[in-house]
């Protein structure tokens, strides 16, 4: 487990994992309704291409639809987050980098993929506000 950076508390730490633990077993049963709960309206994502405004959770189900599908094809069915970074940008804001590792049926790492997330704090969990893509080479 990573420590959370400076400017984060371990309680920051331990939130935002248990929000993406969450996340993360909605993503592996590709349980579109949660995914799309799980995001603040309008969200945005934002790419080197474009920068893509999300907003209603019909537009999140679509997105995942396919992903979703994928997972399946290649025989995903977890997805387990590690959080790179942690950072606070305001008392209900936090920016977590994370590393996402999609597990086969045997727990070995099939494939990772790398976001960092915009997170607005709610009464009882996180919202995704933003999303962006990291390249793991950058």
């Amino acid at each position: 487990m990573t420590t959370p950076t400076s400017d984060a508390t371990a309680y920051d730490h331990d939130d935002v994992q248990a929000f993406l633990n969450s996340y993360g077993v909605a993503l592996a049963a590709g349980d579109l309704d949660t995914i799309a709960e799980t995001y603040a309206f309008p969200a945005l994502v934002v790419t080197d291409e474009a920068s893509v405004l999300i907003s209603e959770p019909d537009t999140v189900r679509e997105s995942f639809r396919s992903a979703a599908e994928s997972y399946r094809e290649r025989g995903l069915v977890g997805a387990v987050a590690q959080i790179r970074s942690l950072g606070t940008t305001s008392a209900g804001l936090v920016w977590a980098d994370v590393r996402w590792s999609y597990r086969d049926e045997y727990a070995a790492e099939a494939d990772t993929e790398s976001f960092r997330y915009l997170l607005r704090r709610g009464r009882d969990t996180f919202h995704i506000c933003v999303v962006v893509p990291v390249d793991p080479l950058a």
